[in-house]
C-alpha cells in the first residue's frame, strides 16, 4: 500500500483557497512531508498553513496507509494521539482525550442502537 495525509480546511477561507489554488497544492505538499513553513524541515506531525495572509488549513504528515492514526478535530484545531502526538502542554492533552473519550462513548451508544433496531 501507499501513504495516506490527512487534511483539513478552515470553511471560511474557502474562496482564498479556490483563488489559490497553486498555494493550496505547495501547503499540502509542505505538510505530507512535515515541512513547516517558517522552521522548514522540522518534521513536525501536524503543521498548520495560511493562503493570501488567512488562515486556511492543516495538513498532518503522511503516514503509511496500513498505519491507523485517530485525529480530533474542533475548535479550529487539529490533533493527532498517541506517539504522534507533538502537543507539550499537558492539561490541553488531558482535555482533548477527555474529549475522544467522550465521543467514543457516544459513538459506542450509536452502534448499540443499530444492533438493537437490528434485531
Amino acid at each position: 500500500m501507499g501513504y495516506m495525509t490527512t487534511i483539513t480546511i478552515l470553511n471560511d477561507a474557502w474562496n482564498v483557497i479556490k483563488a489559490n489554488p497553486e498555494q493550496f497544492i505547495k501547503n499540502i505538499d509542505m505538510g505530507m512531508n512535515g515541512i513547516n513553513k517558517y522552521n522548514g524541515c522540522d518534521r513536525k506531525r501536524i503543521n498548520s498553513y495560511s493562503i493570501d495572509g488567512h488562515s486556511a488549513m492543516k495538513v498532518a504528515i503522511s503516514n503509511h496507509a496500513d498505519d491507523f492514526r485517530l485525529y480530533l478535530v474542533g475548535q479550529n484545531m487539529m490533533t493527532s494521539f498517541g506517539y504522534v502526538n507533538d502537543i507539550k502542554d499537558l492539561e490541553l492533552r488531558k482535555d482533548l482525550l477527555k474529549t475522544t473519550k467522550r465521543l467514543i462513548k457516544d459513538e459506542e451508544q450509536i452502534i448499540k442502537g443499530i444492533e438493537n433496531k437490528n434485531k
